[in-house]
């Protein structure tokens, strides 16, 4: 029954489990240990390339020798406003550079007929996006940083605890066939008449007369086992 069970788990178990470490590992895991943002989007300004509810990742930027590194087609995330704390999430379709070498940007949503009303200038700047992973915003509001963290705890003890069952299965399964091996061992030596572990050279014919050298002389062969959000 045990067997059974823990068959029809196994892919289930493996499945959500694998689900759950992936996401933590693409919102939280991998943002803390390189210095990356995760922002969540609330429009579909940047569907369907970025849906409403995605998780954007964004790497910081800070004034001109960051923006220099920035091109068309890039996804960047910045304030509109110097007064509004609002951040939007848009795709660089232009990029212009002054006398003085300062660098403004031409932004628009993917989902935008028209470019956003005013260029961005690197002071605008918080971030270029690294990836999205869809949908994962709606959860990330509901957990504060510390929950996120707990989650990581609770995720590496159940995928810990699965591999201790799965070890303690495997252990349980090996059991029987243990048992009926040592038994069949066990009927063997009892069956086996007197003088059967002596070596073939020692071995006679019936009647007490020996073997020929030809017949004493066989070997036998050994046996081998089978085995952000966007406006």
């Amino acid at each position: 029954m045990t067997t059974v069970l823990r068959r029809t788990v196994h892919p289930l178990l493996v499945l959500a489990l694998t689900a759950v470490a992936a996401l933590l590992l693409a919102v939280v895991v991998v943002p803390l240990a390189l210095g990356w943002v995760p922002l969540t989007v609330l429009s579909g300004s940047m569907e369907p390339t970025v849906p409403t509810g995605s998780q954007v990742v964004v790497a910081p930027l800070e004034g001109e020798d960051d923006a220099a590194g920035l091109s068309t087609g890039d996804v960047v995330t910045f304030m509109p406003r110097p007064d509004d704390p609002t951040l939007v999430t848009h795709r660089i379709v232009g990029v212009a550079v002054d006398g003085e070498g300062r660098r403004s940007f031409t932004t628009r949503g993917d989902a935008n007929a028209v470019p956003d009303a005013e260029p961005v200038t690197a002071t605008q700047l918080r971030g270029l996006v690294k990836y999205h992973v869809p949908w994962a915003g709606y959860a990330a509001t509901l957990l504060d940083a510390e929950q996120k963290r707990g989650g990581i705890v609770l995720v590496a003890a159940a995928l810990f605890g699965y591999a201790l069952w799965q070890l303690v299965g495997a252990v349980r399964d090996r059991r029987p066939d243990d048992t009926a091996d040592d038994s069949a061992d066990a009927t063997a030596d009892e069956a086996a008449p007197e003088g059967a572990g002596e070596s073939a050279g020692e071995l006679g014919r019936p009647g007490g007369e020996p073997s020929s050298p030809a017949e004493a002389r066989t070997e036998a062969l050994p046996l081998v086992p089978a085995t952000a959000s966007g406006r």
